[in-house]
This record gives structure tokens, sequence and C-alpha cells, in this order.
């Protein structure tokens, strides 16, 4: 099967995609770093733990929702329980739960402000309410299955 390349115009689309995404994540990521000595995936683990689960979910309910691979999440979630900011904990022979600490509900709280602060600043400032409503039904658009 031939599949035929992208054009310049539909490059240009993905490059613009791409390199939004990245800068506004790098930028944000870089402001919880600076003020609280999280990473922007530590940030990104404590709040879906924080928020969805309570304060714990299944690692393999957690890797769904991160959209990682089994191998990254166990290598972050290493990383992140080492800093003492997790632990995980077997429920049976199979299940392991991730459960945040006191110090990663400490850190997740110093860092949410931060997060607000940031995402405005990065993100929603640059942009009149109709790019942000536009970026939303985009979004919306994309996530459907097909």
């Amino acid at each position: 099967m031939t599949i035929k390349p992208l054009s310049p115009q539909e490059l240009r689309v993905w490059h613009a995609f791409r390199l939004m995404h990245e800068d506004v994540l790098a930028r944000v990521g870089r402001d919880i770093a600076q003020a609280t000595g999280l990473s922007g995936p530590e940030f990104g683990v404590l709040s879906r733990l924080a928020a969805l689960g309570k304060g714990e979910m299944r690692q393999q309910t957690l890797a769904s929702m991160m959209a990682w691979d089994k191998s990254r999440l166990s290598h972050q979630l290493t990383r992140m329980q080492e800093r003492g900011l997790i632990e995980r904990r077997r429920t049976d022979g199979k299940t392991v739960l991730v459960a945040l600490t006191k110090l990663g509900r400490e850190k997740l709280e110093a860092a949410r402000p931060i997060h607000a602060a940031s995402v405005r600043r990065n993100l929603l400032s640059r942009l009149t309410q109709e790019q942000i409503d536009t970026i939303v039904r985009v979004s919306n658009l994309l996530g459907e299955e097909d």
C-alpha cells in the first residue's frame, strides 16, 4: 500500500498543533518545577490521584488516564515512590494501588496555585474567548472515537 506523504499545508497544521502543545506544557511544567520541585509528569500523576481517585487508584487505571504505557508509568511511579510522593501496595495477587502520601498531598497543594497562574499566563490570557471556545470544540472533535 502506498501512502501519500503529508502536503506542506498538512505539515504546517501538524507542526503548529505539536509546537503549541509542547510549548505550553513546557512552560507550565517549568513554572511548577521551579516553584515546587515537582516535574510536570509528577504533577499530572498527583493531580489525577487526588481529583479522580480520591487519593488512590489502581495502577492500570492511572496508566489509562495518563495515556501512558505500563513501563513509562512504572518508571515514573518508582521515582515518585523514592521521593516519598506516592506509595504502591498490592491488594491481591495482581492489583496494585497507587496512593498519595502526606508529602505528595502537600506538594500537590503547593503546586496547584502555581499551575493555575501558569495556565492563565501561558495559555488563557493570550487567547480571546472565541479562540478558547474554538480550541475546546476542536479538542472535543478530535477526542471522539472514529
